[in-house]
């Protein structure tokens, strides 16, 4: 490892050794917190992941891992106040991130330089959002794909543990949904209006995929066929899951 390698490594462990003291703040025997504390550390680590697999220099690898560790920094605050993760019956979680993160009183021990931190806020804020912010620079843009990548490549991940049940019931797919799925769209969470709806949501997380590295760590990490392998009622989902494999096969026929 060359001396920038080394550096690298040194920031991302430190780091990390920061955001261990800040999340100390919140019960870490609470399952809730602890899911949330190491979600943090993987969507860091599929962010460095992609930030090497397109070459950025040491500083931006070191960028796009700080960000991915703080995404969720204010889902601990917002568990801590609301006892929820729904943002609907809360507030958005990407704001309260950008919040604890800049806001005046909330030391979170990060310090943040004025040339990054409007990246930062950028990619933070968007990362939750059906599409990126249209003003953002190229930077910001660039910085918002890797942790929408990143982040949607963990909560597959989580939906994929034999452990964790997605909530489920025999409701019918709605049209736009079935209509943006079939054309391999991002879906809009706020068209679904069934939980069928909210399954496939999910499952379309891979047509919003920027990066090869993405689609190389969806398929490592069988990350597709664990979450429908997940379900209890498979047969609903079939031919959206197969749709989705054909997706796939063609994306990497492309490349």
């Amino acid at each position: 490892m060359n001396i920038l390698g080394i550096y690298l490594e040194g920031k991302i462990v430190q780091d990390i050794e920061i955001f261990k003291k800040y999340v100390s703040n919140y019960d870490l025997n609470d399952p809730n917190i602890e899911q949330k504390f190491f979600h943090s550390i993987r969507v860091s680590n599929n962010a460095k992941e992609i930030a090497e697999s397109i070459n950025l220099n040491d500083k931006d690898k070191h960028l796009a891992t700080f960000i991915g560790l703080t995404h969720d920094i204010g889902r601990f605050l917002q568990w801590k106040v609301y006892g929820t993760f729904a943002d609907f019956k809360s507030i958005d979680h990407a704001l309260l991130s950008v919040q604890v993160l800049f806001g005046k009183g909330l030391d979170t021990g990060f310090v943040i330089s004025d040339e990054d931190a409007n990246i930062i806020r950028v990619a933070i804020y968007n990362h939750n959002k059906y599409k990126i912010q249209d003003d953002a620079t190229e930077r910001e843009l660039l910085f918002a794909k890797i942790i929408r990548d990143a982040d949607k490549l963990d909560l597959l991940y989580l939906l994929g543990e034999k452990d964790i049940v997605s909530e489920e019931d025999n409701s019918e797919v709605t049209d736009v949904i079935h209509n943006d799925f079939w054309n391999y769209k991002e879906l809009d969470k706020s068209d679904c209006k069934t939980l069928t709806d909210k399954i496939l949501l999910k499952m379309a997380f891979i047509f919003d995929f920027n990066f090869s590295k993405s689609f190389e760590i969806l398929e490592r990490e069988n990350l597709l066929d664990n979450y429908f392998n997940n379900l209890k009622y498979k047969e609903r989902y079939e031919k959206y899951y197969l749709h989705a494999k054909e997706f796939l096969k063609a994306k990497k026929i492309s490349e």
